[in-house]
């Protein structure tokens, strides 16, 4: 049994322990109240005094050491989830994990993970505390009271089934929509945010922040409807557990009047509803978290099952000695669509630097993605170092080759941190080469603080030319020997353009250069030109 686990076992354990302590304290002050009234001889009640003491005290003692030890275990099992399908996640294609807005997927996955995790919490735990206290009061009460615990059995049963069945007739709808409109608000605020400015400048500010309300309101009403069966829930457990109250008290006090039962103890029967009353009335939010965990569940799996377009070799080959590529009659296409490109031959020598053009759709995207390993082509070889690509893994392929998008994402951290992402073990030294070889040593030179400044969201505080070539450094740092740049003068002033440019190809002698692009003054950089026209392929040698 894993440390996770053996938490969450033993935080149960300390949940239904606090849960036992509440209903004692109930109880036992019930006897008390009612022994005390028949004004015994203080000793009589000295136990009693103590128990309720203790087990005030005890409750919330006892429900601390529950609440850290199940939500220690579930951070745990939490973790191990996330790396489980992040890993996953990193081998579909992007194909797969297109479909949609970026932040709504972003959102969805881990909205869905969170909700997996807090079933532990919120659905595991509880469910079990509840059925624990539940059956050790009505046993209690049958002890005593037998047709009491027998009318007590009957509400409780009633009472959760009553509010299982209000949950599932009433909340999938509920439930699904909620799920879909928290993804479809986040994407709608992360792209209100970073195009905020080009909204306000073509006066479209009003239009987003009204779409905007739309689906906060259309999200508000879906949460009004689970928050009235929660209530619905609620008051389904008041009704049952008030009248087996009833019903109890009418008996025990006939009961009383015959000598079956002891007076003292008709205060303890006719008070165990109520002290039912707080687990049983979890459990609407428990059923409803249940269903979003379980919808939740669906959709991770649907995700981290699907088929993706590689797959990885039971018994690779060594890691290429090399890095020179080489395609042969390549067709590129996603899955079983049409084939964007027809019979490419491509050849990017150890040092070379060779550009890729075309019209958006021609396949560019396409290609740097089967380089990377993360989509198989349609048909042809390609080569890296002489090896057969697809008898290599996705992992081997990518530590040779790497890419540098237009929109390569710069985490909200410092200059150091962006970096040590490609290698967390780098020394100051190490990241200082790896500045200067993209041409960024002497801006964080100049830095106040150095690798230490903070750039900001996306890298708010650089400009795009800086983020480009901080994204750059964190590939050099990488050791990869092959980088596909990706648009990499997209959005950059001619000055800091052509000064990149510059940059990149005095790294081709020790690594190869591919640029994908339609900018001219890219393309005039490389040696051999390769134009995409559909399904076509035309090479200029420069």
């Amino acid at each position: 049994m894993t440390t996770a686990r053996k938490r969450l076992l033993v935080g149960g354990l300390f949940g239904v322990l606090a849960s036992l302590a509440s209903i004692g304290l109930l109880l036992v002050s019930a006897w008390l109240i009612s022994r005390a009234a028949q004004q015994p001889p203080v000793l009589y009640l000295m136990v009693a005094i103590v128990g309720v003491r203790a087990l005030g005290i005890g409750r919330a003692a006892l429900r601390y050491v529950e609440r850290l030890l199940t939500h220690d275990g579930a951070l745990r099992v939490g973790t191990d989830l996330r790396i489980a399908v992040y890993s996953r996640l990193e081998r579909l294609s992007p194909a797969t994990l297109a479909a949609g807005r970026r932040g709504e997927r972003i959102a969805r996955i881990a909205s869905d993970v969170e909700a997996l995790q807090d079933r532990l919490v919120r659905v595991t735990v509880p469910r079990a505390i509840t059925a624990v206290s539940a059956a050790v009061v009505v046993g209690l009460v049958l002890a005593v009271f037998p047709l009491g615990g027998v009318v007590l059995a009957v509400s409780v049963a009633v009472a959760w089934i009553g509010v299982v069945l209000a949950v599932r007739i009433g909340g999938t709808r509920a439930s699904a929509a909620t799920a879909e409109l928290r993804g479809r608000l986040a994407a709608e605020v992360s792209e209100a945010v970073l195009s905020s400015r080009d909204l306000v400048a073509y006066g479209a500010g009003e239009a987003a922040a009204g779409d905007l309300a739309r689906t906060g309101a259309a999200l508000a009403a879906a949460e009004r409807r689970t928050a009235f069966l929660d209530g619905l829930g609620i008051l389904v457990v008041r009704l049952c557990l008030g009248a087996a109250t009833c019903v109890i008290a009418v008996a025990g006090v006939a009961a009383v009047a015959d000598g079956t039962l002891g007076p003292v103890l008709l205060a303890v029967v006719v008070l165990a509803p109520v002290a039912l009353a707080e687990p049983l009335e979890g459990l609407s939010a428990v059923e409803q978290q249940d269903q979003r965990s379980a919808a939740s569940r669906r959709r991770v799996d649907e995700l981290v099952t699907a088929d993706g377009d590689v797959v990885d070799p039971a018994v690779p080959a060594p890691d290429p000695a090399g890095f020179e590529l080489r395609l042969r009659d390549v067709a590129l296409g996603w899955g079983e669509g049409p084939a964007l490109v027809r019979g490419l031959d491509l050849d990017l020598p150890e040092g070379a630097v060779v550009a890729v053009a075309g019209p958006s759709g021609s396949g560019k995207s396409t290609l740097a993605a089967v380089l990377l390993r993360l989509a198989a082509p349609q048909a042809g070889t390609i080569t890296l170092g002489g090896t057969p690509i697809d008898a290599l893994t996705g992992e081997q392929v990518r530590r040779v080759v790497a890419t540098l998008r237009q929109d390569e994402h710069v985490f909200d951290t410092t200059i150091r941190e962006n970096l040590r992402i490609a290698d967390p073990d780098a020394d100051d030294v190490t990241l200082h080469a790896a500045l200067a070889g993209a041409g960024l040593a002497a801006f964080v030179a100049g830095l106040p603080d150095g690798l230490d400044t903070e750039v900001g969201e996306n890298g708010s505080r650089l400009s795009g030319g800086e983020r480009q070539r901080l994204g750059l450094a964190r590939l050099l740092l990488g050791q990869h020997r092959v980088l596909i740049l990706d648009e990499p003068t997209e959005h950059l002033d001619a000055a800091t353009a052509e000064a990149l440019l510059r940059d990149l190809v005095e790294l081709a002698p020790y690594r190869s250069i591919l640029l994908v692009s339609h900018d001219e003054r890219a393309l005039a950089a490389a040696s051999t030109v390769v134009r995409l026209d559909g399904a076509t392929r035309i090479v200029d040698r420069v």
